[in-house]
């Protein structure tokens, strides 16, 4: 008697191969999301200047200057800057 012939996958082949793929897709997906993460933390750092450190009244003069010709939103409280800049 002829003996029929198998072919195809067995279960657990098919588990271990599906195993393997999703072990390898979260590996894939956790260092895209910290490239994505890293990425952002740089373009803001790039977009924020470094503030100077203040050691003298005169380093205060030349900040409050440079707040003077700096362009103010309308919704922002003035009044608020300047007694934090008088209290110094």
């Amino acid at each position: 008697m002829k003996q029929p012939s198998q072919k195809g996958f067995t279960l657990i082949g098919v588990l271990a191969i599906a195993s393997a793929l999703a072990i390898i897709a979260l590996v894939g997906w956790n260092v895209y999301q910290r490239q994505q993460v890293s990425d952002t933390t740089a373009k803001i750092v790039k977009m924020v200047p470094v503030a100077p450190a203040v050691t003298s009244v005169g380093d205060l003069d030349t900040a409050s200057q440079t707040l003077d010709q700096t362009q103010i939103d309308s919704d922002v409280d003035t009044a608020q800057l300047d007694s934090d800049l008088a209290s110094f």
